[in-house]
């Protein structure tokens, strides 16, 4: 991929000002933002922005408050699928507390999005 020519497209809710930052940034400040972007994640704990997708993956919608989200999300099915990503599906996303103090989310598949008319 050429990037001069194909800039990674940023993600549909990022907003027009920031990607347009981003774009024009060099790798140097690139790697400084994504530092600095660290720590309001981390002192801002609400669970819906730590929910974050996997490579590949767009996150549709997350409904929900406190330890329970409905999540819909779109998937990658494989390398070199044209049609990629897949869904949307949904997934019900639970925040667990570990043995060891520390937090993590668990993933139910519930199956396709299902639009109802």
């Amino acid at each position: 991929m050429d990037e001069e020519t194909n800039p990674p497209k940023p993600p549909v809710d990022l907003p027009d000002d920031i990607a347009s930052v981003l774009q024009d940034a060099t790798v140097h400040d690139l790697r400084e933002g994504l530092i600095y972007a660290q720590e309001p994640l981390q002192h801002n704990h609400e669970p819906t922005e730590q929910i974050e997708p996997l490579p590949g993956e767009e996150i549709v919608e997350i409904k929900g408050e406190g330890k329970r989200f409905t999540v819909l999300k779109r998937q990658p099915c494989a390398d070199n699928c044209p049609d990629c990503p897949h869904g949307p599906y949904v997934y019900e996303v639970t925040q667990e507390k570990q043995l060891n103090g520390e937090t993590h989310f668990h993933w139910a598949f519930i199956g396709p999005y299902i639009v109802n008319e």
